[in-house]
């Protein structure tokens, strides 16, 4: 029982692990290890998305941890967290004309947000 637990913690991370490359960014963690960190006021985190990676059945929120960014991202993100945030939850609903118009001020103000690029062309697919 033990082996299996571990197995899938480490498959989880490995998971994880892959979507940075899709989503252009450095570090990635999951929600139970965004949920066990002490103080996550501590980092600069942002949720990013919930997705169902390969060989799980429950769907898994995504957070960014970017406090290792180069200080012109890592600063544009922070400036622009809110208004991220207030696009994904409307993505998330489904308004997706008004996500794009957040998504574009994200880039306006930080045109090196891949994350917010990326959901910018989904909401024009949608």
């Amino acid at each position: 029982m033990d082996s299996t637990v571990i197995s899938d913690a480490v498959n989880l991370a490995s998971r994880i692990e892959g979507l940075t490359k899709n989503y252009g960014v450095a570090l990635l963690i999951g929600d139970r290890t965004f949920c066990s960190l002490k103080n996550p006021n501590s980092y600069d985190i942002r949720h990013i998305d919930r997705v169902q990676v390969k060989g799980k059945s429950e769907i898994v929120s995504v957070y960014e941890v970017f406090d290792a960014d180069p200080p012109a991202i890592r600063e544009g993100k922070l400036i622009t967290k809110s208004i991220f945030e207030e696009a994904i939850q409307l993505y998330n609903k489904g308004s997706y004309p008004e996500a794009a118009r957040f998504f574009e001020k994200c880039l306006r103000i930080n045109p090196a947000d891949q994350v917010a690029q990326i959901y910018l062309e989904r909401t024009q697919s949608h």
